[in-house]
């Protein structure tokens, strides 16, 4: 898929008239996709729900970073193959619901 080049999967439906020059430029191509599809959106369990109450934005930030930080390499590689899988499921489909 990306030895052709490049494809920009535009996570916002409002968009710059600087980013459309830019991806006219460049000749990138631009996957066309509705604004929201369950089978885009990841699983979410109720263990995510519950848990630490913050006190300021500052402290959910730090939080977060250091979660972030403690998670390894396979983490983030796993994420970015449930993406192209859930991309691919949703343009195949052209947009339309798909159970799990």
């Amino acid at each position: 898929m990306l030895s052709n080049g490049f494809i920009f999967l535009h996570g916002n439906t409002h968009t710059a008239n600087k980013t459309q020059e830019l991806l006219q430029k460049y000749k990138w191509e631009v996957w066309s996709h509705p604004s929201y599809s369950p089978d885009l959106a990841p699983n979410v369990s109720s263990k995510h729900l519950f848990g630490t109450i913050f006190s300021s934005n500052s402290d959910v930030k730090t939080a977060a970073e250091k979660w972030l930080n403690r998670q390894g390499r396979d983490f983030y590689q796993a994420g970015f193959n449930k993406l192209v899988l859930r991309s691919d499921k949703c343009l195949n489909r052209v947009g339309d619901y798909v159970e799990k």
